[in-house]
């Protein structure tokens, strides 16, 4: 069989497009053993400012937000796949999906041209509702029992509620299930392998 050589000029295409590849898929962020791509950081952040209604930007404050938010999105992953937590049912995502559709798009033409203006899918849009309430659940679930109960009642708040004054909002010594779980991502953090690659917000 006789092989045909490649040109010089479909060689030097063909190295072209391979980086290219190369550039938009190099590794972002790594957590643990997680490897977080360029093009996967950008893409959810399209998804996020599409969901939030606010104009796409890619610059690198963004970028660099965004590949925070992700670091602490794969340490809960992580959390909920070692306490085996049963992921909400995906029938849920249709009634998320069609709520936000009522709420910001007059009709079904409106939606599809912001999809196509943000570079994302009616698919990946119901994925992030759903991982949101996902998220909800198991923040609940996990961290709510971990707040501290709430003090006895004192001198003080006996007679403020004899003068029918409102004790101030101290309960659980002040802390909130957000709080805590900002306190749980902190210490995960600091004993997880995280590394940011610069370059790939350059």
């Amino acid at each position: 069989m006789r092989r045909h050589a490649l040109k010089p000029t479909m060689i030097l295409l063909l190295a072209a497009i391979t980086l290219t590849a190369a550039v938009v898929d190099r590794i972002a962020v790594v957590v643990g053993n997680k490897v977080i791509t360029a093009s996967e950081l950008q893409q959810d952040l399209h998804i996020t400012e599409f969901l939030n209604r606010q104009p796409l930007d890619l610059s690198t404050a963004k970028l660099r937000d965004a590949a925070d938010k992700m670091v602490d999105q794969q340490l809960l992953r992580n959390e909920m796949d070692t306490s085996r937590f049963a992921l909400p049912e995906g029938s849920n995502a249709e009634a998320m999906l069609a709520n936000f559709r009522r709420e910001h798009f007059a009709n079904e033409a409106a939606f599809r041209a912001e999809l196509a203006r943000y570079s994302i899918t009616e698919a990946e849009v119901k994925q992030r509702l759903l991982w949101q309430l996902a998220v909800i659940q198991f923040t609940e679930q996990r961290f709510r029992p971990e707040l501290a109960p709430a003090p006895p009642p004192n001198v003080q708040t006996a007679n403020r509620m004899r003068a029918g004054t409102p004790p101030p909002p101290d309960a659980h010594n002040g802390q909130t299930v957000d709080q805590v779980m900002e306190q749980w991502l902190k210490q995960e953090r600091s004993s997880t392998r995280i590394v940011i690659k610069q370059e790939a917000f350059q």
